[in-house]
């Protein structure tokens, strides 16, 4: 045999092997990724949350032999994080943050659309998995792509947050006070509590997200959330100048005049409203529903809190009063994922009924129907169900319209909470802003689609 055909020969037979080994690798890899899941996950180990879902985890491998889990617990941190991943197309199989910070990802296309998965059944029963969350919720979260026009749902809601008013139940009965369902029975409130020498409401003004929540509050009573969107949008015959602006904005310049917030409330650094909350030298907080689990070590022997939704404001009777703003923290399949089909079935499982009751068990109200409030938070369950009406955030806006509202609303509505700025000139400045952030949008043709 020539010299060369001993050389082709011996080169074949080395490309057999490299294709036999190939495969080899490949199948180990594809049996790797069926026995393996990653996720991302948004608290830190030790935090109450963390011990929760490891506990879940640890139950879901049992039910799935050989299975590996491994869990980057990445604090808040799990977008700057995840980013990088989805740049070189390797990413985890599961990432849990919030919703509204899910979203600039979602908008992209860079998760797996779960339509199919929420038509299927749930983990624990026949029932169809979506009809297993409380009304609404999903829709939250759901999208629809400019580009394709094809809506879906990308993101699994868990544990909820919304804001909602806190009390102490001890002074309000010592005081004969019924928890205010108008807003002049709520300025009734917090005049009573401070003839009786308590301060009415407790408030951290050095933290701009809690002090701008006092005019998105008042925003959707005393007018409608399309209203405010199509406002926000700038579309034509609208503008912050209207009436229902500026009175919303009064209302809460108002609080400050007459002396509801407490003293030094302009300098005061979070967790310092929380604790005098707690410590009884103010009556009410107006915050998120993880005060139960972020305040439950520190509350004093035989606390009593109750919880009251936000008052309807008289004298506006198309305003949206059964908006109540919602927000979760959800789940979503990465696009590329390895594991997508097991990635459902961990959601499937962590949502069930059985798990959600692991949530409540640690203070957190969770998107799963059936699931018992925290008693802590006894009463926001109705205030969740029809016919109210779950919206993100502030109208929507804080979803929909996040480069505006950073850039246009942000600090003015915390301005004027602090009494920075008048309700009259904060609403021109916004207005103002707003046409200055169209401007520049049109000019770098980036309208956000309506």
């Amino acid at each position: 045999m020539k010299p060369s055909a001993k050389i082709l020969i011996a080169l074949l037979i080395l490309f057999a092997l490299a294709v036999v080994l190939f495969h080899a690798k490949k199948t180990d890899q594809v049996a790797e990724n069926r026995d393996r899941l990653e996720i991302y996950f948004m608290y830190n180990e030790g935090e109450s949350q963390s011990d929760w879902f490891a506990a879940a985890a640890e139950k879901f491998k049992s039910m799935h032999p050989g299975l590996r889990i491994d869990i980057l617990y990445a604090g808040r941190e799990v977008l700057g994080k995840l980013r990088p991943r989805m740049i070189i197309g390797n990413p985890p199989d599961l990432v849990n943050q919030g919703g509204d910070q899910l979203r600039p990802l979602m908008e992209d296309d860079l998760f797996e659309p779960l339509d199919d998965a929420l038509a299927g059944p749930a983990f624990d029963s026949d029932t169809p998995w979506a009809d297993t969350f409380i009304n609404g919720i999903l829709d939250v979260y759901k999208w629809k792509n400019p580009k394709t026009g094809e809506e879906h749902y990308y993101q699994i809601p868990s544990g909820l947050f919304c804001y909602i008013f806190f009390y102490n139940v001890d002074q309000f009965e010592r005081l004969h006070l019924e928890p205010p369902r108008t807003w002049s029975e709520f300025l009734h409130v917090c005049q009573v509590l401070k003839d009786n020498g308590i301060e009415p409401l407790a408030a951290d003004g050095t933290e701009l997200g809690y002090n701008i929540i006092w005019y998105g509050l008042l925003l959707t009573r005393t007018t409608t959330v399309k209203h405010v969107l199509d406002t926000a949008y700038g579309r034509p015959g609208n503008s912050w100048t209207e009436k229902c602006f500026v009175d919303a904005a009064r209302m809460v310049a108002e609080l400050r005049e007459k002396g509801y917030i407490m003293r030094g409330y302009e300098g005061s650094k979070w967790p310092s409203a929380q604790m005098q909350w707690v410590q009884g030298k103010c009556a009410v907080l107006y915050n998120g529903a993880w005060i139960p689990k972020e305040m439950k070590n520190k509350l004093p022997e035989g606390f009593r809190m109750g919880i009251f939704r936000a008052p309807i404001v008289e004298g506006y009777p198309d305003a949206d009063y059964l908006v109540q703003d919602i927000g979760a923290e959800c789940y979503a399949v990465p696009r590329g994922a390895r594991n997508r089909d097991m990635a459902v079935e961990f959601l499937r499982f962590i949502t069930s009924r059985e798990e959600s009751k692991g949530l409540a068990d640690i203070d957190v109200p969770c998107a799963t129907r059936g699931v018992p409030m925290p008693a802590a938070l006894k009463g926001l369950d109705e205030m969740l169900a029809p016919p109210n009406r779950l919206v993100e955030g502030t109208a929507g806006i804080t979803g929909d319209l996040a480069d505006w509202y950073r850039i246009v609303a942000r600090n003015e509505w915390s301005d004027l909470f602090l009494g920075h700025v008048g309700p009259e000139e904060m609403c021109r400045r916004v207005q103002d802003a707003q046409d200055r952030f169209y401007q520049r949008e049109r000019a770098l043709d980036r309208v956000p689609s309506q």
